[in-house]
């Protein structure tokens, strides 16, 4: 058996998995402010490791959080507002293999082994949620680079001297298509206070002919689209995946993005438009992709 941690910027799920990956058991709960403090974070993962070994042989244990992994440790994560989260104390009590990954690149992973992507071996992966995390695959091989993992699509300029990023640049790609941004957008108009997503899909089918909700729509999904055109101009892949928060408002932005796409203007070599699918394994992505 195996334990697949994903630590997001809006949840931590903990999954006991199988040997083909298939989930056993899982627990989620909400990230906190209290919970984006390292100690109590690692205090909290190793609450849960424990009672999982006790019952379990397990054999590794898996970690997908946002940022830079280096070994045992995750550096600059920017969501979290956390530079270094450091898992050394875990592997050493435990003495069981740990891997640690970046979260996105290991939810691509999973969609590309047991999701929406099997079969594909050029691919990009994007995890629309807090930010706009990424996963490329050439020939069915996770792109990394050497000095830090790179392929970070969320951080390509989209729109110069534009909206400040956490990362510290401005304009980034996910400054303007994280599906954070895009609720905190909606709330304004509607004057909403912080309720769930589920209530806020329910208020904007009710307030869809709204002229200014209309304009943010329209808005989102020309970003999007200048984003997606430039990874499909460079990486040329056979399918771009969408997963994240971005699914659950599938039925607000999907078809329209499709449609859209499908007219060509937005690419370079016309006959390479990727077909657009949305993730399959959802929240369970990240806890599934850290094992592997």
């Amino acid at each position: 058996m195996k334990i697949g941690i994903d630590i997001g910027g809006s949840h931590i799920g903990i999954a006991l998995l199988d040997e083909e990956g298939k989930i056993v058991e899982k627990q989620e709960i909400d990230m906190t402010q209290e919970l984006k403090k390292p100690k109590i974070l690692v205090e909290y993962l190793d609450k849960n490791i424990e009672e999982l070994t006790k019952e379990n042989n397990v054999e590794l244990v898996g970690i997908a959080c946002p940022g830079n992994p280096k070994g045992k440790k995750a550096l600059n994560l920017v969501n979290l507002g956390i530079d270094v989260l450091d898992f050394t104390p875990l592997a050493e009590k435990y003495k069981i293999p740990f891997l640690v990954k970046n979260d996105s690149k290991a939810a691509g992973l999973a969609e590309m082994n047991y999701g929406a992507l099997r079969g594909c071996k050029d691919a990009i992966f994007l995890c629309i949620g807090t930010g706009i995390g990424s996963a490329v695959f050439l020939n069915g091989r996770l792109l990394t680079a050497n000095k830090n993992l790179g392929f970070e699509l969320g951080h390509i300029i989209i729109q110069k001297d534009g909206l400040q990023c956490n990362c510290g640049k401005r304009g980034c790609f996910e400054t303007y298509c994280s599906i954070k941004r895009f609720k905190e957008k909606i709330r304004e108009i509607l004057s909403l206070e912080d309720i769930n997503s589920e209530q806020l899909l329910e208020k904007l089918k009710e307030n869809i002919k709204n002229p200014e909700i209309e304009n943010v729509i329209n808005e989102y999904i020309e970003n999007l689209i200048v984003g997606l055109s430039n990874l499909i101009d460079i990486f040329e892949p056979e399918a771009i995946c969408l997963g994240g928060s971005f699914v659950f408002f599938k039925d607000i932005f999907y078809d329209k993005l499709v449609t859209r796409m499908n007219t060509k203007k937005y690419v370079f070599n016309k006959d390479s438009l990727p077909k657009i699918v949305l993730a399959e394994l959802k929240n369970d992505a990240g806890m599934i992709g850290s094992a592997i």
